[in-house]
């Protein structure tokens, strides 16, 4: 939670609106939420709302969080509805008009292109695995600038997909 506010007070000053990429329940939403508030930055959450997508070949369990004993038995875990994140956005009295939500899954989000931020100056990137991770990072890619901080979960936990994702991106945009 520090990490994700001091990252957000870093870039109050940088173009952009701020983004959540895995919302889940939406508490890391709310404390998002709550510390551009008091700004103009819309807020982009993207999430399924179905839970955990199907694994691909790059993802393999590293800690087994709920003793499943597979990584492929974690497809659709954690999801959670989408009307308790508005409810938790509603309790903190965020404008409606500046929180956009981006239900379905990312590569098919992409691909309707449906108002998405132009510019991003902090995303915080909680999707889990391998393919979602790289899409995020791909497309944060296009609508960062110099300044703008994004923040990975799950580097070399849970998945090892999450961290393939950040060190193939990085390799390959050294920039």
């Amino acid at each position: 939670a520090y990490s994700i506010i001091e990252s957000i007070s870093k870039t109050k000053q940088i173009e952009g609106s701020v983004c959540e990429f895995g919302v889940g329940s939406g508490e890391t939403s709310v404390l998002i939420a709550n510390e551009i508030l008091a700004s103009e930055k819309n807020l982009h959450l993207f999430d399924s709302f179905e839970g955990l997508p199907k694994p691909s070949k790059e993802d393999r369990l590293i800690n087994d969080i709920f003793k499943l004993g597979d990584i492929n038995s974690y497809e659709g875990l954690m999801s959670s509805p989408k009307n308790i994140v508005l409810k938790k956005m509603k309790e903190i009295y965020f404008p409606k008009s500046r929180l956009i939500v981006h239900g379905g899954w990312f590569k098919e989000i992409l691909k309707e292109n449906y108002n998405l931020p132009k510019k991003v100056s902090f995303a915080y990137v909680d999707f889990d695995f391998y393919e979602p991770i790289k899409l995020a990072l791909e497309f944060l890619d296009k609508v960062t600038t110099i300044g703008s901080i994004i923040i990975v979960d799950d580097y070399n936990y849970f998945s090892a997909g999450a961290k393939l994702a950040v060190d193939e991106f990085l390799n390959d945009n050294p920039a």
